[in-house]
């Protein structure tokens, strides 16, 4: 549980990380959003205030207009009647007017108490037009308190009402300075906070990539590292390297799956040396099983050689059993010459004792040192006479009398080889090879060097193999002799011997009736002195 929490908090710290950047970085857009939707709504705001001045302002034109009307001189042509009556006219006009101006201005502070409401922004402080507002609304409230009655007929009081007016209309016409004045502020502030909300988010930009930069370091050191290491750890174990073991740096999982792994791989290792003993063990017996079946193979061929000077050391025993009384019996009475020829006789079937006793030592002690089980020691070893020995046991055999066997080597070669091994794979290559041929056939061994290798070809002229024994040719227990006459297990121990050895061994044949070629090579004993070295 304690490792399930480790690797999940890592994704938890991942998430949390990714959260708040996208929180950020959607505070930074959403606020900038809102600010681009105030800085609109304050826009249409005095958009809207635009026209409604410009109405203002044409009102209070259009009501001084009038009231020139009022003030103007008589003209001497006009009647008093006809005077008065345009002056009441224009007066009930000019009332019309005022009252236009006063819905002008309040339409006007309506929309500046709106705009007020809708944006808490620098371009919604309307403080001077709402404050020019007022001294407008008290300026038109004295001038609708004189104008009632009778005020068009008093002189004195238009001069006052054009003053007013006249204050009423630069106040008016100080509305769009003061909008504009307003727009400017706004504008420098806003383009103050417009650097100041940029950089701020440049900050929060480059802070968030440093922030997922280092999430995606800390993720690759904490996951996808291990990850790779495990891969690679375990592909390297699968490769054949038994002995490496996985280290991925962490404690959480993926550590105890690593663990996990290196445990399996010892196991394993362990169950594999175990079993390459085994197989090992097996291999020997099955060679020692192979060299005792050829052994008994030689001997029956052996005990059939050694009757012959066996016979003539009986038939010499015998004869100097007859002779040897006339000679040695003093009363016998023989003649100088006759006791000379006897004395011949009998040195000369004592020489053919000896001879046929020691050709019976000479085939027995070949046929023990075949037989002999050692150590597996690998040793510099003369080939040219190791193959020698093995043919001379082969060719006395009675089977193999009357097929040839040539041997070739220009000089000694010595290889790192266990010599009881090899006289083994050399028995089996030319025993099989002398098996394919017919009486009268032939058998060539040779030896020669091939690089740094000592290279043994064994041909024969036999009924050859076709594409199919090659291809199986060192299977266990397959054989193409007839039943009673093979194990299947010759060329598969030879194959095994070659192998341990360093070597190698390639089958060859034309095709059935053309006979057949096996070139085996094995280290010389330099080069395998280099290769100790290299070790």
């Amino acid at each position: 549980m304690q490792f399930r929490k480790r690797i999940r908090s890592q994704m938890y710290y991942g998430v949390a990380m990714l959260l708040f950047i996208v929180l950020a970085l959607s505070a930074a857009g959403i606020h900038g959003a809102l600010k681009f939707r105030k800085l609109t709504k304050d826009i249409r705001s005095r958009a809207y205030e635009l026209p409604l001045v410009a109405e203002l302002n044409q009102e209070v034109s259009d009501l001084r207009v009038i009231f020139s009307h009022i003030h103007q001189p008589c003209d001497f042509r006009t009647s008093v009647n006809q005077k008065i009556q345009d002056e009441f006219y224009w007066g009930g006009e000019f009332n019309i007017a005022l009252n236009a101006v006063s819905r002008a201005l309040d339409d006007y502070e309506h929309q500046l108490e709106m705009a007020t409401k809708e944006s808490l922004s620098d371009l919604s402080d309307n403080s001077n037009e709402r404050e020019s507002v007022c001294r407008m609304r008290d300026l038109l409230g004295w001038l609708n308190n004189q104008t009632r009655g009778s005020w068009v007929v008093d002189r004195g009081l238009h001069e006052e009402i054009d003053e007013r007016l006249i204050q009423i209309q630069d106040l008016a016409s100080e509305l769009p300075a003061h909008m504009k004045q307003r727009m400017e502020s706004f504008a420098e502030s806003s383009r103050s906070e417009y650097h100041t909300w940029i950089t701020l988010s440049a900050v929060m930009s480059a802070f968030a990539v440093v922030l997922l930069l280092l999430l995606m370091r800390r993720f690759h050191q904490r996951v996808f590292h291990p990850l790779e290491t495990l891969v690679q750890g375990s592909r390297r174990v699968a490769s054949g390297d038994y002995d490496y073991r996985i280290d991925v740096g962490t404690d959480d999982e993926v550590a105890e799956l690593a663990q996990a792994l290196n445990a399996m791989t010892a196991n394993f290792q362990d169950i594999n040396q175990d079993l390459n003993k085994q197989v090992q063990q097996r291999t020997a017996e099955v060679i020692r099983s192979e060299k005792m079946a050829s052994v008994g193979f030689l001997a029956a061929g052996v005990a059939h050689e050694i009757n012959n000077p066996l016979a003539s050391i009986a038939w010499s025993a015998e004869s100097l059993e007859m002779r040897i009384h006339d000679i040695l019996d003093p009363d016998t009475r023989l003649e100088a010459d006759a006791r000379e020829t006897e004395i011949a006789d009998l040195k000369k079937y004592l020489k053919r004792i000896q001879d046929e006793a020691f050709r019976c030592k000479g085939i027995t002690s070949s046929l023990l040192d075949f037989s002999r089980l050692g150590e597996a020691r690998k040793a510099p070893t003369d080939l040219l006479l190791l193959v020698e020995g093995v043919i001379e046991i082969i060719k006395p055999l009675s089977r193999y009398r009357e097929k040839e066997i040539t041997l070739t080597c220009p000089r000694p070669l010595l290889a790192m080889v266990n010599e009881q091994e090899i006289k083994q794979v050399v028995l089996n290559l030319v025993t099989n090879a002398l098996d394919s041929v017919e009486l009268g056939g032939q058998v060539n061994v040779a030896l020669d060097t091939l690089g740094k290798m000592a290279r043994l070809t064994v041909t024969d002229t036999g009924c050859g193999m076709t594409p199919e024994v090659l291809d199986n040719i060192f299977e266990p227990f397959f054989t193409r002799k007839r039943e009673g006459q093979g194990t299947g297990l010759g060329l598969s121990i030879t194959y095994r011997i070659i192998e341990e050895h360093g070597g190698s061994i390639k089958p060859f044949s034309a095709g059935v009736g053309q006979g057949s070629r096996f070139t085996v090579t094995l280290p010389l004993v330099h080069h395998e002195q280099e290769i100790l070295k290299a070790a």
